[in-house]
């Protein structure tokens, strides 16, 4: 179970580990902060990306949020009868990534990684029902969405890319942002867009790679 002591901690981690990697929170990933008209960044520019996909209109994806990028999401928002304020918040990320689960791909695992674990891996999704009082966040501050990796701290390191191997040849790409409290050991949990995605996955056994 998650403690005030621990997300306080949690959040001067994530900003330690951003100030190593030279991050700031414009670079975030898709769905890891409310976006607003006025802001810039890699998250700006796959929000733009994602409209360009929904057809909602051909937007030129430099990564700044502008008044067509605020008008295209206005009417992505009147579309799906979502408060039509402009800004990219929980429900307007849950219509902009559907039901999509994290990207999985066929390939060959990476060339260049530090280790490679065999891990038993679970799902979750944002929200009391797999995150208690947590809701949609993770140990590190950010929104849960697909791609977040929740994690044993003691055998891969919070903010650790991870590549992840299916048993069927599939994989897909990660970064630890998460624990949880049956999450101890050699285990993961892969967090999903919905509870019925998470039942779907159930249990399976992977190779997790710890990326260099």
């Amino acid at each position: 179970m998650k403690n005030i002591k621990n997300f306080i901690i949690g959040t001067i981690t994530m900003a330690v580990l951003a100030a190593n990697m030279g991050m700031s929170p414009a670079f975030a990933a898709l769905g890891d902060q409310t976006l607003r008209p006025g802001m810039e960044g890699q998250d700006v520019k796959e929000l733009q990306v994602r409209l360009n996909d929904l057809g909602f209109t051909q937007i030129t994806a430099d990564g700044i949020f502008g008044e067509t990028t605020e008008q295209a999401i206005i009417e992505l928002q009147n579309a799906k009868n979502i408060d039509a304020d402009g800004i990219v918040g929980q429900a307007t990320f849950q219509v902009l990534l559907g039901d999509r689960g994290p990207e999985v791909s066929r390939g060959s695992a990476p060339g260049r990684y530090k280790t490679v674990l065999a891990i038993k891996a679970t799902a979750y999704a944002p929200g009391p029902h797999d995150n208690g009082q947590w809701g949609n966040l993770t140990y590190m501050g950010t929104q849960i969405r697909p791609g977040v990796i929740a994690v044993d701290p003691r055998v891969i390191p919070l903010g650790s890319r991870l590549y992840i191997e299916f048993a069927d040849g599939n994989g897909m790409y990660g970064v630890a942002e998460d624990t949880g409290g049956a999450i101890k050991g050699n285990r993961i949990d892969i967090a999903m867009v919905s509870v019925d995605k998470a039942y779907d996955f159930g249990v399976q056994n992977v190779k997790v790679y710890v990326l260099s």
